[in-house]
Parts: structure tokens; sequence; C-alpha cells
């Protein structure tokens, strides 16, 4: 393949793209780079939201991922002039999204919690209130593993869709087929690419996608996806486009030198089960019912018996 030249990533441009990582990897790799975000956030309004007959006052704790969640927490809990208590409580994915909570509540005055990135370390604060009854305003596409590790740690949790990611319209704006490369960071921004450019064809194009789920949706739409972020290495995507576009420049840019390195590639889900594991299972679980039955059985003999005395007790009584 030829020279990378030309970059579209599907974001807003950093507030200072001069001092930002891609203006250094547009520098380092003599390239151009397009700031184009292909869809937007669009509110669920307050009469849609209550056919899903969730109350905010029904919860003690909300969960907040993002800071459209805030958001649209807030905004929904104005619209239906619900005052949000000063007991609850807020559990977020990350400092820079429990900070943002400020823009809303007195952040001293209330009780917020965060993990430091993963929700791995957001689990380990959670499970220390396991008790409360938790709210997970969400978008309605979310694909979260929120509500997975919630059920793995058996903690209830109500999913409460608060907005929605809608396709942007682009065309005229953007000539699609003059990009080498397309960055793209959500499963509605592949939908978009599709909606805007439906007779797309990838060709020669390199497909970036941050995410699992964005590279699943970019496989299903028929896309090869040839760099898979975050990498071992590198935990953000401008971080592993540096990483990629260092390592495919260094190889004359020929992608199949260093392909299996980076591409996505569909895990073929987990293994079945040996026979012996499920023979052992089923034992294993026999026994088990076996041991309930008997303890069962040896406590109604105990109550039997006690009932038993007692009958014999009041008949030699009325003798």
């Amino acid at each position: 393949m030829q020279k990378v030249k030309k970059i579209l990533v599907s974001q807003p441009a950093p507030a200072d793209y001069e001092k930002s990582p891609y203006k250094a990897i547009a520098d380092r790799f003599d390239l151009s780079i397009v700031f184009k975000k292909l869809f937007h956030i669009e509110g669920i309004s307050a009469l849609e939201f209550r056919k899903n007959k969730i109350g905010l006052l029904d919860y003690t704790a909300v969960v907040l991922t993002s800071r459209n969640a805030v958001d649209h927490y807030f905004r929904l809990a104005k619209e239906m002039r619900t005052q949000i208590p000063i007991s609850m409580k807020f559990f977020c994915s990350s400092e820079s999204v429990a900070f943002y909570i400020q823009n809303y509540i007195q952040y001293r005055k209330r009780k917020i919690f965060y993990g430091k990135q993963t929700t791995a370390d957001l689990m380990e604060v959670i499970t220390k209130h396991k008790d409360e009854k938790f709210l997970f305003p969400c978008s309605e596409e979310s694909n979260s593993d929120v509500p997975a590790a919630f059920a793995k740690a058996k903690i209830a949790l109500k999913k409460a869709p608060m907005y929605r990611t809608v396709p942007t319209k682009v065309v005229g704006e953007l000539d699609i087929d003059t990009f080498d490369m397309l960055v793209m960071f959500s499963p509605v921004g592949v939908k978009s690419l599709f909606e805007n450019f439906p007779d797309f064809k990838q060709d020669n194009r390199l497909i970036a996608t941050f995410g699992a789920s964005v590279a699943e949706a970019a496989q299903q739409a028929g896309l090869t996806v040839n760099l898979l972020a975050p990498t071992p290495t590198s935990s953000s995507m401008v971080q592993a486009l540096e990483e990629f576009l260092n390592d495919l420049s260094k190889h004359g840019w020929e992608l199949e030198k260093i392909a299996s390195k980076y591409a996505y590639q569909k895990s073929a889900g987990p293994a079945k089960e040996s026979k012996e594991a499920k023979d052992s299972a089923t034992k294993a679980k026999k026994t088990i019912e076996s041991k309930v039955a008997a303890n069962k059985a040896a406590a109604l003999a105990v109550i039997a018996g006690k009932k038993g005395g007692r009958i014999g007790q009041l008949a030699r009584a009325q003798k």
C-alpha cells in the first residue's frame, strides 16, 4: 500500500490542536488529519422516559460512566421537577467524571465515589456499598460492561436509557474517497458512515477502531479492522495510532508485515466443555443434591420426633 497521507478522525477536533498529540503525529509522519464527528447525542424526553416506569427517587445510588450520562441524568431530573436528595450516592467510572458533576451539584456536600479508570476498579468501590439500589443512566445503544460486572457481583442494577446517538449528515462536507485511513470510536459512527456513503468501499483504506464493540460493528458492515485500540502497549487511540504508523513506516508501509499484530480478530468464543468436565460437574451436583436431601430428611425427622414426644406427653397427661 502507499504511504498514509490523510486521516479522518471521527471526533471533534481537540480544543488546542497545535498542542495536541494528533498534531505531533501529523508533523512526524507528514500527513493531514481531519476531525469530523459522524454522530451526535440526542436526549430522550421526560415524556418518553416516563414510559419506562423508572423513578429517579426509587434508587439510592447512581452509576455514571460518562459526561453524557451526567448531563442527561440531571437534565431529566430538572425536566421532571425531581429534586435529587443530598443522600443520593454517585459512583463514577473516573475522577474526571466525578469532578464533572460539580456542574450540577456541590461536590463537597455529596457522597461521590469513583474508580481509577476501569470497570473493575469501579466495582471494587461499589461492592462496599452493595446494599444500595443502583441506577445506571446510559444511551439506548449502550454496550457497556457495567451491567455484566454487576450481574457477576450479584448486585442489582437498573439500566436507564436517557439519550441516544444519532448519525449526522456529512454528505457534501467530506469527500470520503480522499482519506487513506478512517478512525472510528462508536458503532453508530460505523452506521453513519454507510448512511452517508452507501456505496463506500474500503479498498486499500485502513480502518482503526477504539474498542471491540466498534470493531465488531465495522466487521459486520464488511470492513476489515486494521488497528484495534487499545493495544497491550497503548491505552488511547492517539497512542495506538502513533505506534501503528511508526511500525508501518518502519516496514516500508507494507501492511502485510504488521497486519496480525494490530488487526481485530473476532474471538471464537469460550471453549466447549469437555465430556470429563461435564461428568465431573454432574457427579458433584448429584452429591450436593443428595447431601441437601439427607440434611432435609434429618431435619424433618428431628421435627417429627419432637412432635411425637410432645404428643406422647399430652396423651400421658390426659390419662
